[in-house]
Formats: structure tokens, sequence, C-alpha cells
């Protein structure tokens, strides 16, 4: 047993690990974005460069209460405490052990190597107390593979409770910037709705004086009948979004159904930020949460594949037991005798038809799908990232558009109230101005959401703020 005792170490300084080396795949990337020149900027908090205060609220206000993140962060719990769990796996168990007996004993006996024990011919108690120490050596590395595997789950929950908080946040910016547009289409809608029923009112006074024919009448009216039951549809829209931005910022039912949510600025008044990537196209592997969280996951997976293989070695345990024991006990403080014992144990497989090669190759099977899926996380990366640069460039040439019809409209109406104003143009020719000045005035709200929704797919597609760092809040297996 001494022996035992003297070769431990050397066993523990010679162990192997069967886990495979890591090494991160390799994907070309590109160095630059392409045609857009890359700047550097703060974006740790990027929703405050919309310069909307009552944004930053709702943002601050779902970070802090949306069921999505706070089921990321249980997740996070249940991947620290799985790790915990495996950590203490690698170190020994002491336990107490204690035993009382009743009964009567012969007296005058003998053991093997001819000692003399003399117990009271009556009956009495024996009883015995002590600690016992269980150890299983991690020879093949199983236990600190298993640890590891779970480390990099924490790792990976970690990384995706940022994922849930940047798409939170992304969320509570895209939903806000549509209900401020469709605020402006519903008031927009009631001023077109107002022009449309002015102008049915003057054409149905001049086919009653026989000024316009009944073919006039039932386009205008048809115009009017359109534009009445396009109203109700986008209130509907504004009001369904409140109640979906309402939910994820994490707001309680009453106030779901009794408060409206609080409006900042218009939506023309948001300032549209710079359009480019702060970020190069190298570093978007450590700015995306969710890559770093499928890298984990191929990590864990990897480590997986060192605790199914230290099935085909044997496992070794050490068990320790030692206290104290008395015969007709009246106080363990007055005992007897004391006793120690260290044993070990060893178990090796012999066949197991094929149970251990199954599990191996089920955990390199799962290691080559969290390969594939680490490869599709980037692969979408950099698809969203283009994705977004393209909307950006697309949105701000509609934007410019638009906003050419709508200052066009605004002039031709100046002009068109100049010519009623001289006796060239009728008053139907001013509100027929009017009207399309308003329908203008949509396109740009429209052209104006989706450029400000495309800013906010380029913060997310870029990592919006998150960087990559080393757990903090965990124990380090040894």
């Amino acid at each position: 047993m001494k022996k035992l005792l003297v070769l431990t170490p050397l066993l523990l300084a010679g162990c192997a690990w069967l886990a495979p080396d890591y090494k991160r795949p390799v994907m070309p990337l590109p160095k630059t974005w392409q045609n857009a020149p890359t700047t550097q900027r703060d974006d740790s908090t990027w929703w405050r460069s919309y310069n909307d205060p009552v944004l930053d609220q709702l943002i601050t206000q779902a970070l802090a209460g949306s069921d999505d993140i706070a089921l990321a962060k249980n997740r996070l719990g249940q991947a620290q405490a799985q790790y915990n769990y495996a950590f203490a796996n690698q170190l020994p168990v002491l336990s107490v052990a204690g035993t009382d007996a009743y009964g009567k004993f012969a007296n005058g006996r003998v053991n093997a190597l001819g000692q003399s024990f003399h117990f009271p011919n009556k009956t009495s108690n024996f009883g015995f107390v002590g600690g016992m120490l269980n150890y299983e050596l991690d020879l093949w590395g199983k236990n600190a593979s298993l640890s590891n595997a779970a480390k990099a789950g924490v790792h990976a929950a970690l990384y995706a409770q940022a994922a849930a908080r940047l798409s939170v946040a992304a969320g509570v910016a895209q939903l806000y910037f549509t209900l401020r547009a469709l605020d402006a289409d519903v008031a927009l809608l009631q001023q077109t709705v107002q022009t449309q029923d002015a102008l049915l009112a003057l054409v149905q006074r001049q086919y009653d004086v026989g000024a316009v024919d009944a073919l006039t009448l039932q386009q205008v009216t048809e115009q009017r009948d359109a534009v009445h039951a396009t109203l109700p549809d986008m209130e509907d829209r504004r009001d369904k979004t409140e109640s979906a931005l309402a939910v994820l910022v994490g707001q309680s039912p009453q106030d779901i159904v009794q408060n409206a949510v609080q409006r900042g600025q218009a939506i023309q008044a948001l300032v549209v930020p710079d359009p480019t990537p702060s970020v190069l196209p190298s570093a978007l592997l450590e700015r995306r949460p969710d890559i770093a969280m499928h890298e984990q996951m191929l990590i864990a997976s990897n480590f997986n594949i060192g605790y199914a293989r230290a099935a085909y070695f044997p496992s070794i345990s050490l068990a320790s037991l030692a206290g104290v024991n008395n015969i007709d006990i009246d106080n363990l403080y007055r005992a007897s005798s004391r006793s120690w014992t260290l044993g070990a144990a060893m178990a090796a497989p012999v066949l197991d038809f094929g149970r251990t090669e199954s599990g191996v190759k089920l955990a390199k099977t799962g290691r080559d799908e969290q390969i594939v899926l680490y490869k599709q996380s980037i692969r979408t990366a950099f698809k969203e990232v283009r994705d977004a640069l393209l909307a950006q460039a697309t949105a701000q040439t509609r934007e410019q558009d638009t906003h050419d019809r709508q200052t066009a409209a605004q002039e031709r109406l100046n002009l068109t109230n100049l010519r009623m104003e001289q006796g060239y143009a009728s008053q139907i020719d001013v509100l027929a101005a009017q009207s399309s000045l308003l329908q203008a005035q949509l396109s740009c709200v429209t052209a104006r959401l989706q450029r400000l929704t495309a800013s906010v797919d380029l913060y997310k597609a870029t990592g919006g703020g998150f960087h990559t760092s080393p757990l903090t809040n965990a124990r380090q297996p040894h």
C-alpha cells in the first residue's frame, strides 16, 4: 500500500489526454468590405447614435426585463452549475461513516496471529465512527475532459446571452422605427382622407350643375373610398406593432393593455448613422456572439471525444477509511481502538460489444456537426454584413429619390396655388396636387424606415459592440 502511495504522483504526472488538440477551422476571409471604407467608432451603445432618448430608455428597459434575455440568463446559470458539478467530480469525496451493533460476544477469542482479545461476557454495543475518502485517478483525462467540455458550455451560454441582448436591442430599435413610421403614415393618411373628402364634395357639386360627367364623379369616388379603406388597416398595423414592442420591452400585462408606448423623435427627425461598418472582416469572428457561441460548442464537442475515448482504458479508484471503535461504548472519546484502511480498485473493459466504439463515433460525428455549424455561422455573418451594406446603399438612394419627388410635388402644389389665385387653375387642381404631395410624403416615410432598418441590420451584423472576452466567473479546471 505504501508503494501505491509513492507511485500515485508519478501516475498522475504521466496521465494521457485523449481529447484531440483543438484547431480553429480555417476559412478564407476578405481583407476589406467591398465599396465600404472602414471607420472606427464606439458602438458599445450603438442605439444612442439615433439621437432619441425615448429609444434609449426603451432599449435599457428591454435589456433589463426581456423574457428572451431572462431565458438566456437562466441557461447560463444551468451551464455554470453543470460546469461546477463536472469540476467537483475531479476532486476527492470525503464522507462520514458510522455503525452501532448490539449483541453478545464470546469471551477469550484468539486471532490468526495468536493475539488474544477479551470481550466482556455480556450483551454489549459495538460502535465505529470515522471518515471515508474516495478518489478516482484521472489517468486518461476523462473527468478533466468532461470538465473542460462543461467549461466551454459556460462560454457558449455566455455568448448566447450576449447574442440575445444584441437581438433584443436590435428588435426594439426596428419595432420602434416601424411604430414611428406607422404613426407618420396614419397622420398622412388622415390628411389624405380629408383632402379626398373635400375633392369628392367639390366634384359632386360640379356634377350636380352639369360641369363634370358621371365618369369623373365615379373615379373620384373610387379614389376616395380606397383611401378610406387603407386608413383602418394602417391603424391596425400601428396598434399591433405597439403591442409587439411593449411585449419585447418587457412591460406588464396591465401596461400592454392600458398604456401606450412612449414616443420620441418623429421618423424624419431621427439621425441615420454613417452607413459603414466599424470593424474589419478579419475581426468579425471576434465580434459576433453567435460565432463565438458556435466555436465554444465546437470546443466542447472536441473534449467530448476525449471523454468517450477514456472508456477504452481502465479506471482506478482509491478508498481510505479511518476512525475509532469501541465495545460497550459510553463515549467515543474513550475509544478502545483506532483503525484505518487504504485500498485501491481497478476496473478495465474486456468486452462491451462495441459500446465504447459507438460512443467515440458518436462524439466524433457530434464534433463534425459542430464544425459545419461553426462554418455556417461565419458564412451567415458575412452574408448579413454584405446584405446590410447593400441595403444601406439602396435605401440611401431610394430616400434621395423620394425626397426629390416630394420636393417636386411641393413645388407643383405651390405653382397650382399661384395659378388658382390668378384664375388659371381650379380648386380641383389644388386638391389633386395636395393628394400627390401626400403620396410623396408617404413614400419618404417608407424610404426613411428602410434606411433606419438597414442601419440596425448593419449594427447587428457586425456584432453591435460585442467583443469576446475570457470567462471570469467560473473556476478553472486543474
